[in-house]
């Protein structure tokens, strides 16, 4: 939703998720020859099936070719290419990801410089709670719920306690969000620095890009965004998933203020 509502500003795009970051960074960290990282990261690129999807909608598999051929001196450098070209592409000024698998490899991403301090970071997270409760709805996996909150709490807090004090960091929290989407939108565009001037549009579900529409695992992405569903869990979940959450992800749910039973 939050990743929707900033492509609907006329200056910024986020494609759908993609699948080749992780795989490039480790490419760039193993492999130091420049013509060999070439040789295999342009049909890595090219055929990861999320990328294929998500950049194809921008650049032609000739065009990422040649922005790879161009740029495999660093991870930091083909990144910054390949998002710049699809800004160009979509008549944007800055290009995002929005692919939350990445931070399971947080260390890897950091290490080859895909992510570092100087890379605008929105991190937005919800109430593991709720997340559970919304996975579970949408048969993501068997018993999600018996390992879930642990992989939530060592990332987002890995990701916060690496980039939290930096000045390219938000912390935006899921309920806080929906509360108040235009004060936060307008805190999000001044980070980016792009104007402020369209939060209509950009709270608007009518400008939310079709390609989810009527997938399952997006059911509420066309509404308006609401309240809705803070705190849902309560109802949704039992008192065992519920204090899974508590004992797995105790120390997130501390740092992001989620610690109420």
């Amino acid at each position: 939703m939050l990743a929707q509502c900033l492509s609907a500003h006329p200056d910024l795009v986020v494609p759908a998720e993609t699948d080749f970051i992780v795989p490039a960074a480790f490419v760039f960290d193993r492999v130091e020859d420049v013509e060999v990282r070439k040789t295999i990261l342009k049909p890595l690129i090219a055929n990861a099936a999320f990328t294929r999807a998500a950049l194809g909608e921008y650049l032609s598999e000739q065009k990422l070719g040649e922005i790879v051929s161009a740029h495999c001196e660093s991870a930091t450098s083909l990144l910054d290419a390949i998002y710049t070209a699809v800004a160009t592409a979509a008549g944007a000024k800055l290009a995002g990801d929005k692919t939350p698998n990445d931070l399971l490899y947080l260390r890897i991403l950091i290490s080859t410089g895909v992510i570092s301090s100087d890379t605008k970071i929105i991190h937005i997270v919800r109430d593991v709670r709720d997340v559970v409760s919304s996975l579970i709805k949408r048969n993501w996996t068997p018993a999600i719920e018996d390992y879930f909150p642990r992989l939530w709490s060592q990332t987002n807090l890995y990701l916060h306690e690496q980039f939290g004090s930096g000045k390219n960091y938000r912390l935006i929290r899921y309920e806080d969000f929906v509360r108040d989407p235009e004060g936060h939108l307008r805190e999000i565009c001044g980070l980016l620095g792009v104007d402020s001037d369209h939060l209509h549009d950009m709270i608007a579900p009518k400008r939310r890009h079709r390609r989810y529409f009527r997938s399952p695992n997006h059911p509420m992405l066309y509404d308006p965004i609401s309240v809705e569903r803070i705190g849902a869990f309560r109802a949704d979940l039992s008192p065992a998933a519920i204090e899974t959450c508590h004992r797995q992800a105790a120390d997130a749910m501390a740092a992001f203020s989620y610690n109420d039973r």
